[in-house]
């Protein structure tokens, strides 16, 4: 799962991937600090098996040393009173074996430490002290040797003192060089240790850090992610709610949703929605439109029908009685209309129909309405227009059609009534006032224009 995805994945799959994340740096952290320990412990047992045994030995030794020291002053006192007993050279030899098998000892320790690869800190430091431990064992042999030849004499001269004094000397230069070493590879061991122990802590406090840090980030991303996710629904659900006062819902039908993230889900389902709301409505929109096509308009012609004229009438009507808006009727009728069907059938006819509420609605402004009010009886609603006014656009429609030459469509004339508002005029009053006029342009022989 990486990070490109995971937008895309459930907010649980989100949640557990940052839990797992975290506990997977825990978990190297605790790695680390095992390896850490481990290692310091390996260190310590350097110290603890080699180097504290080495320089307590090496103190036993010393000890030794100065206790053979002692018993010589002693041995000479006794022998100038000429009170020495064989116990003084006894103790001298069990002394001399103990120094001996503790030198032994040390060498033998580090040797096989190295040999077997347990010496971890400074191994070349440790081979000094073995070499150390030699020459100081080779000294002692010597000084032992030189101590088990004055308990054998009977006197004990200056030059063999001298050289006992001069012996020890070098002993001790020699044990306190490796005390030193041993002191000083204790020293570094134990500033090993510190380094390892600071390491640990900062490392330690590293990752502790970066876990935090990249913990926050991903909850960070998480969290936009979310609230991404919700901004984008709440808008699609404003938008829904909005919807109704709008013209159309700006969405399209979105596509599929591969994703396991149930915001996202929720997302797409509120889009589909939305969009089959927008396509209901698009449906709903065009049938109101055909609806209120056919409730108002003539199937036939396209003309205004029966229904939009009293609708209009009656609101013309009522605009001119309230103020100073005025409006003429024209009622025109084609002549001999029941001939044509007889003569041509009812297909020219209504051809000849449909021609002529295109050549009227071509002659007519675009604030006039043309209504078919009868089988050939069609009237004109001509705001802000006096009845001259109207007579005038009356004689221009009448001229169209007497030079109109229509292939397919015999010659025809049309006769026309016209009136304009009166007070107190209702829409039962003007039709009937320009419906007489148009009787009067028929008894009159027809294509003509009665004004009443």
């Amino acid at each position: 799962m990486s990070l490109f995805s995971w937008s895309d994945t459930s907010i649980k799959q989100k949640i557990g991937g940052l839990f797992v994340f975290l506990l997977s740096f825990m978990l190297c952290l605790i790695v680390f600090s095992v390896y850490k320990i481990k290692q310091i412990e390996k260190e310590m047992s350097v110290v603890a098996y080699i180097d504290m045994p080495l320089s307590q030995w090496m103190r036993q030794v010393e000890f030794i040393e100065l206790e053979q020291h002692l018993r010589l002053e002693q041995y000479q006192l006794e022998k100038a009173a000429k009170n020495s007993t064989e116990s003084q050279y006894q103790q001298f030899i069990f002394e001399k074996q103990k120094v001996k098998k503790l030198l032994d000892k040390a060498i033998s320790l580090i040797n096989h430490s190295l040999s077997e690869n347990k010496v971890y800190l400074q191994p070349e430091a440790h081979q000094k002290v073995t070499h150390a431990i030699k020459r100081y064992a080779q000294k002692s042999d010597q000084f032992e040797r030189l101590l088990d030849t004055i308990y054998k004499q009977d006197s004990f001269t200056d030059q063999e003192r001298i050289d006992v004094e001069k012996i020890a000397d070098e002993l001790e230069d020699a044990q306190k060089q490796i005390i030193f070493e041993l002191n000083q590879l204790a020293s570094d061991d134990a500033n090993y240790i510190n380094q390892h122990e600071n390491d640990l802590l900062l490392i330690g406090a590293f990752l502790v850090l970066c876990a935090l840090l990249i913990g926050l980030g991903l909850t960070i991303y998480i969290v936009k992610v979310i609230m991404t996710r919700i901004t984008r629904i709440k808008s699609n659900v404003d938008t829904l709610n909005t919807s109704f006062e709008q013209q159309e819902l700006p969405i399209n039908l979105p596509n599929h949703v591969n994703s396991k993230d149930e915001l996202a889900t929720l997302e797409y389902d509120i889009n589909i929605a939305i969009s089959r709301l927008n396509h209901e409505r698009t449906s709903h929109k065009k049938f109101e439109q055909e609806l209120l096509f056919l409730l108002t308009q003539d199937k036939l012609t396209g003309a205004y029908n029966r229904y939009k004229w009293d609708e209009q009438i009656k609101n013309q009507i009522n605009l001119a009685e309230n103020g100073e808006y005025r409006f003429s009727l024209i009622i025109l009728d084609v002549d001999y209309f029941k001939q044509v069907n007889d003569n041509h059938g009812h297909q020219v006819g209504d051809q000849l129909l449909q021609c002529l509420v295109t050549q009227i609605q071509r002659q007519i402004r675009k604030t006039d309405l043309l209504f078919r009010i009868g089988g050939e009886e069609f009237a004109i609603i001509a705001p802000m227009l006096t009845s001259e006014q109207a007579k005038q656009l009356a004689n221009k429609i009448k001229q169209n059609i007497n030079d109109l030459h229509e292939k397919g469509i015999p010659k025809f004339t049309i006769s026309l009534g016209i009136t304009d508002y009166q007070s107190d005029d209702t829409s039962e009053c003007i039709f009937k006032r320009a419906d007489d006029a148009l009787y009067k342009a028929k008894a009159q022989g027809r294509n003509c224009i009665i004004v009443a």
